[in-house]
């Protein structure tokens, strides 16, 4: 699954040093917008979090995650 390009560079950032702040974050992707760089940032990053790419240590503080697996419970194959 390829990521977008945003989100590729926050792993990569944290790859590389083995964790990233909102500020390193915010510095490196937030010229990409015109206003609320630090919001539209965050909200990369809380989504980042929700799906298990990144592990937020403390608030402002995240390195890798290990993601979260799309299993069928065993019991709920038949579900849908």
């Amino acid at each position: 699954m390829n990521l977008p390009s945003k989100q590729q560079a926050i792993i990569d950032r944290c790859r590389q040093d083995g964790q990233i702040t909102s500020k390193i974050a915010n510095e490196m992707l937030a010229g990409y917008y015109y206003h609320n760089g630090e919001k539209y940032v965050g909200e990369i990053l809380g989504r980042m979090v929700t799906s298990g790419k990144l592990k937020r240590i403390k608030p402002g503080l995240f390195e890798l995650g290990i993601g979260k697996s799309d299993v069928v419970i065993k019991n709920q194959s038949k579900l849908f």
